[in-house]
């Protein structure tokens, strides 16, 4: 049976994608989902693999990467787009995440240079950070769930990832800048269950892919991770396993 904590991480997680443009804080959330912060916290960490303000983080940096390629707007413009009142926040917080500042990033993205920047993009394509593009699959007859992404120096979400993503739904993911080194790729998800007709519940649901090895000198195969319900298990497994 689906507990109180369960539905109220599904709940926070649908409050993040719906409102990740507003003034949120993690204690007006919790305080929505009827929970305290540690609680929730604790619960939504050990659910989805992350905090929720990292998880609050990469759903307005996928937010900002999009406006950044697609838009006119100006950095300062974008920051406030996606949440952040101070711009000097976002652009520290945005180049701790993917590894390049706002500005960076869109010079890199940009499909259409200006002439007077010229040099500075020829410069930038050459030294290109290695970009890793993957698809997540979902068990099939299930209806989609937010699903988070990253990438991780374990086979578990031990710590910060790397570098991660979040997805409105599974399918397609990029993530830029990946630094050279070995690691390993996961995906955790609350999705949308039914069993025979019964009542529909949420189950969190988890895939990985690695480990892969990154270097300069060659591109990284694209990757697909398989979400499944068996792999929750053993995640958790590893993740709790004392070392040999």
């Amino acid at each position: 049976m689906e507990s109180a904590i369960t539905r109220a991480v599904v709940q926070v997680i649908a409050n993040m994608h719906h409102n990740f443009r507003e003034d949120l804080t993690i204690d007006g959330i919790a305080q929505a989902a009827g929970f305290s912060r540690f609680h929730l916290s604790r619960e939504f960490t050990h659910l989805i693999g992350v905090s929720p303000r990292r998880f609050l983080r990469a759903l307005r940096f996928e937010e900002a990467k999009r406006l950044l390629s697609d838009s006119r707007l100006n950095v300062a413009e974008i920051s406030h787009a996606v949440g952040y009142s101070s711009v000097g926040t976002f652009s520290t917080c945005f180049k701790s995440c993917t590894g390049l500042t706002p500005s960076a990033y869109r010079l890199l993205r940009s499909a259409t240079p200006l002439a007077a920047t010229g040099d500075r993009l020829r410069t930038a394509a050459r030294d290109a950070p290695t970009q890793l593009h993957g698809n997540v699959q979902a068990p099939a007859a299930d209806q989609s769930g937010v699903v988070f992404v990253g990438l991780f120096p374990a086979p578990f979400p031990q710590g910060h990832p790397v570098r991660c993503t979040v997805l409105n739904r599974p399918g397609a993911f990029a993530l830029d800048n990946v630094p050279t080194g070995r690691w390993h790729v996961l995906a955790r998800s609350v999705m949308h269950r039914t069993d025979g007709g019964r009542r529909a519940r949420h189950t969190p649901v988890v895939g990985g892919f690695g480990p892969i090895t990154t270097s300069t000198d060659h591109a990284l195969e694209p990757v697909v991770i398989h979400l499944s319900w068996e792999n929750l298990a053993t995640l958790r497994l590893i993740a709790t396993a004392p070392p040999p």
